[in-house]
């Protein structure tokens, strides 16, 4: 099983937003956002062939950065699971992997500190900031048959830009 870790997108500034009466959980992206991850969700094309599982956190800009790699791959469905939410540990995140159906290809977009202490119990064992993911930035985990603590492998981890960099099938 593979398993793509997806940081949301670049979105609006989080003070200036919620000073503005907004709520974290409905900030979007930004249009600069949209722009930057609709090119490197078509560039992921050429690194993954399919997508079998879309999950995302339900605060709106995982859900608009799910839906931009949906919409790349041929309109995926989207899951939305709230222990993807920043609030909760990565034990909860794991939990729900190792209970889901094994499939090929699995993608999981969220936030920061909690995919990078995700990364680090999925392939170290413990939690523990093992890759630091920018806004935008993702990490292709690898397992033998299913999700376990400590059994992932790293097949890359690539910053936005070097994922815009790729080059287009």
């Amino acid at each position: 099983m593979k398993l793509l870790l997806v940081r949301h997108a670049i979105a609006e500034d989080a003070e200036t937003f919620i000073t503005a009466g907004g709520t974290d959980a409905q900030r979007p992206l930004t249009e600069n956002g949209r722009k930057k991850m609709r090119k490197g969700a078509n560039r992921l094309r050429s690194q993954l062939r399919e997508i079998n599982l879309l999950a995302s956190s339900p605060l709106l800009r995982a859900r608009e950065t799910a839906d931009i790699i949906g919409r790349a791959f041929g309109d995926l469905p989207i899951v939305e699971r709230p222990e993807l939410d920043y609030r909760y540990p990565p034990e909860a995140v794991l939990d729900w992997l190792v209970q889901s159906p094994v499939v090929d290809v699995a993608v999981v977009v969220g936030h920061e500190p909690q995919l990078s202490l995700l990364a680090g119990l999925l392939m170290a064992g413990e939690p523990c900031p093992l890759i630091a993911f920018r806004k935008g930035g993702m990490a292709l985990i690898e397992f033998t048959r299913r999700v376990a603590v400590g059994e992932g492998v790293l097949q890359w981890a690539l910053t936005p830009g070097q994922l815009r960099s790729l080059k287009q099938d």
